[in-house]
């Protein structure tokens, strides 16, 4: 299968890397030092979970023109660089290509559908954590490494507006074999729309808390102020759900706060890390699309109000 990875970072560079090492024809966009690193010096990711990968002559460029048309083409940049990336991925796109945004949010797949068109769109999950040590090589940390894809619910997207029955599930089992191929965990949905609202709420509360505090996990849920907090926001995603259509279950929270409870203390955010690093932060996409949401129907969520005031400036 020809893969494209539109975005050779954290995410990107270990599903694509990983993809590679099994003899997929994957293609890598990248830019700056990312690109640079990787014609120098390959592309490197550390795991302990799912093993070290080392390519050294990975497929990369910084110009789709080179690459041609994929089977299927994965969206992985940032949220704020989503516009340009679309722009540039024409050349990437044939009759029978497929894209899968694997962006956080709820609405990542929507400027995709907009320019292609539903039926050439899959939405996607990506449950793993990963970051870019230094420009080249990737760090995977934990023992998540599961992917999900499939078609929008007819009738729904994450807005809740409507779709055409049409939506896609093409080659959405094909991708989830060569994903599993790859060692990695994947399934197919019908309804991809609930996966994302699942991860979301409890992406958006953690990123946009963690962030607003620049502290990891466990001295969140360790302060009982900081943890009621962190609930809160929880609870507002899942009002807020209902409103667009989605029946998040109200004890969600609790099995979301319970996962957290399990995983590392020191865990952060990628949202964390940007801002410690200077970096743009996807919050606008994030607590703001719930803050957004929630004025729109009249659902109080001061929490992720208050988190993307805080943080607007830095995005």
């Amino acid at each position: 299968m020809k893969i494209g990875i539109f975005g050779a970072g954290s995410v990107g560079g270990f599903l694509g890397a990983k993809l590679a090492a099994t003899g997929q024809d994957v293609h890598f966009i990248a830019r700056d030092n990312q690109m640079k690193a990787m014609r120098l010096s390959g592309l490197t990711v550390k795991s302990e979970a799912f093993g070290n990968t080392f390519l050294s002559h990975p497929q990369v460029t910084d110009n789709p023109e080179e690459v041609g048309a994929c089977d299927v083409v994965f969206l992985t940049v940032k949220l704020y660089d989503s516009d340009e990336a679309i722009k540039l991925i024409p050349p990437m796109v044939g009759a029978g290509t497929v894209l899968v945004s694997l962006q956080n949010g709820l609405t990542a797949a929507e400027p995709l559908m907009k320019a292609f068109g539903p039926d050439m769109v899959l939405g996607g999950v990506a449950y793993t954590m990963s970051f870019i040590e230094t420009p080249g090589i990737i760090h995977q940390i934990g023992r998540w490494g599961r992917f999900i894809v499939g078609r929008f619910a007819p009738g729904a997207t994450a807005q809740g507006e409507a779709m055409p029955e049409s939506a896609p599930q093409l080659r959405a089992e094909a991708i989830k074999d060569v994903i599993v191929e790859a060692g990695l965990e994947a399934s197919v949905s019908d309804d991809i729309r609930m996966e994302i609202w699942k991860k979301f709420a409890y992406l958006a509360p953690l990123s946009g808390m963690a962030a607003l505090l620049r502290r990891p996990l466990g001295e969140i849920l360790s302060d009982p102020d900081t943890r009621a907090m962190l609930e809160a926001a929880i609870v507002e995603v899942i009002k807020v759900s209902a409103s667009k259509g989605v029946k998040l279950e109200p004890t969600l929270k609790d099995t979301i706060m319970q996962m957290f409870a399990a995983m590392p203390p020191s865990m952060g955010t990628s949202m964390l890390t940007d801002m410690l690093q200077g970096k743009r932060l996807e919050v606008p996409w994030l607590s703001g699309t719930v803050s957004r949401f929630g004025h729109e129907n009249n659902i109080p969520t001061p929490m992720h109000d208050a988190i993307y005031t805080a943080l607007k400036l830095w995005s």
